[in-house]
This record gives structure tokens, C-alpha cells and sequence, in this order.
């Protein structure tokens, strides 16, 4: 029998879901394009926030690697295919936030952001997987699917706002998922600093010019955010590498 928490995530889904296309049309706004570092080194164009991407690229490398060691290939086959397509997420992200960067408009925003739903929702499917004791991949096909129909949905109506409830619900249902459903794996704590990385993105790229002035124009809000962003993967990777069966469920 499912637990009533299990119930409540459920009615959450479908809100999200009947915002998502219920609710006005909202347009990206140009205003996002203008970055507040804006220089050129190398031959390279806005460089702090193109080269910043190789840590989304060193970390996704690495979680390709950590995918295949025992602590991970023993968990049930729809968290593993989940995290694996996470962690290939992110490898298309640095390329694909790198391109846009390199000279920002609607059209290269397409390819960051496409890459950017394949990293969270697998991450909301692979917490979903675990904590659910989901073995079948059908959540992460259709949650992954749904990610990207947002994206392309942006690309031909010009309306943002379901790419945005998608995005801000999948955060909102993975901190609940942390809440209110148990895991079997532990070393869970490394999610605190994964999620404290997150926030720190969040914040900087929100105020991007304002920590382009504070650091006497050294490093922008948006590179940093793309630092922060890239860490909260490491700590998830140590989760990953750490982890094992607790001994209440191995009994």
C-alpha cells in the first residue's frame, strides 16, 4: 500500500503539469542575453562564462566513470540508467552552454537549455527510482521527454513558462522526495552541500552584474554560477562513489 506522502508528490505532478499549460504565455526576455562580463581573452568571447563550463565537463566525465563502480551498478537499474543519463546531461551542457555563451541569443539558448533538462529530470527520476523502489525506466522516459518537449515547445510558441514550472517544479519535488521519502542508500548527507551549491548558482546568476562590481569586475555572477552549478555534481558523485545498502534494508 503507498504511502500517503507518495500520494501528495503525485497531486503536486499533476498541478505542476496543469500550470504548466493552463497559465498565460510568458516570452524569454531579451534583457537575459546582456551578461555583465562581457570580455574577450584568447580570442574567445565572454570568456569567464564560456571557459567556466569545463567544470561542467570534468564533472560529467567523472560521473560517467563513477556509474560503473559496484557501489552504484547495485542499485536497482532505473536509479543507475537515471544517474547515467544525468551525468550525460551534463556533458551536453558544457558543450551546449559553452555555444550559447559564446555569442547569447534566443536560438543558441535552444541548445543550452535541451541538455539542461536531461540533468534534472533523470535526477528527479533517479530519486524517484530509489526511494520508490522503481525498477522500470518509463518515469525517467517520461519525465526526460516532457523536459525536452518544454524546450522545443519555447522553440516554436515563444511561450517560456512551461520550460520554467518544469524546471522550478522538478527542484521542488526532488527537496520534498529528500523530505518525505526514505532511502535505502546511505551517505545521503553529501545532498546538503550539493544543494547548498545549487542555491549559491541560483543567487550569482541572479545577480550577476552586482558581483561583476563587488569583485572589482574580476569574475561575474554568471561564472560563478556556472562554478557552483558544476560542484553541486561533485558532492553528488561523492554520494555516488560512497554509498551502500543500510543495514535495516539489507536484513
Amino acid at each position: 500500500m503507498r504511502s500517503p506522502r507518495v500520494y501528495v508528490l503525485a497531486a503536486i505532478v499533476v498541478l505542476l503539469a496543469i500550470a504548466a499549460v493552463a497559465l498565460p504565455p510568458y516570452a524569454q526576455p531579451q534583457g537575459y542575453h546582456q551578461f555583465a562580463d562581457r570580455r574577450s581573452w584568447l580570442g574567445i568571447p565572454n570568456t569567464g562564462d564560456v571557459a567556466s563550463n569545463a567544470f561542467f565537463l570534468l564533472f560529467a566525465v567523472i560521473g560517467l566513470w563513477t556509474v560503473q563502480l559496484p557501489a552504484v551498478r547495485a542499485m536497482n537499474t532505473a536509479a543507475r540508467h537515471a544517474y547515467a543519463l544525468m551525468f550525460f546531461g551534463l556533458l551536453l551542457t558544457a558543450f551546449g552552454s559553452s555555444y550559447y555563451h559564446w555569442s547569447p541569443s534566443d536560438e543558441r539558448l535552444v541548445w543550452d537549455r535541451l541538455p539542461m533538462t536531461i540533468v534534472f529530470m533523470p535526477l528527479l527520476a533517479a530519486t524517484f527510482a530509489e526511494r520508490l523502489r522503481w525498477r522500470s525506466d518509463m518515469a525517467l522516459i517520461v519525465l526526460t521527454l516532457w523536459g525536452v518537449g518544454t524546450v522545443v515547445y519555447w522553440k516554436f510558441s515563444g511561450n517560456l513558462l512551461p520550460y520554467l514550472i518544469t524546471q522550478g517544479g522538478s527542484i521542488l519535488l526532488l527537496l520534498l522526495s529528500l523530505m518525505l521519502l526514505p532511502t535505502p542508500w546511505s551517505e545521503r548527507r553529501w545532498l546538503v552541500p550539493a544543494l547548498a551549491c545549487y542555491a549559491l548558482a541560483f543567487a550569482c546568476e541572479q545577480l550577476d552584474p552586482v558581483v561583476f562590481r563587488a569583485t572589482g569586475e574580476l569574475v561575474s555572477g554568471h561564472t560563478i554560477k556556472h562554478v557552483a552549478a558544476a560542484f553541486t555534481f561533485f558532492f553528488i558523485i561523492r554520494m555516488l562513489q560512497r554509498q551502500h545498502l543500510t543495514m535495516e534494508t539489507q536484513q
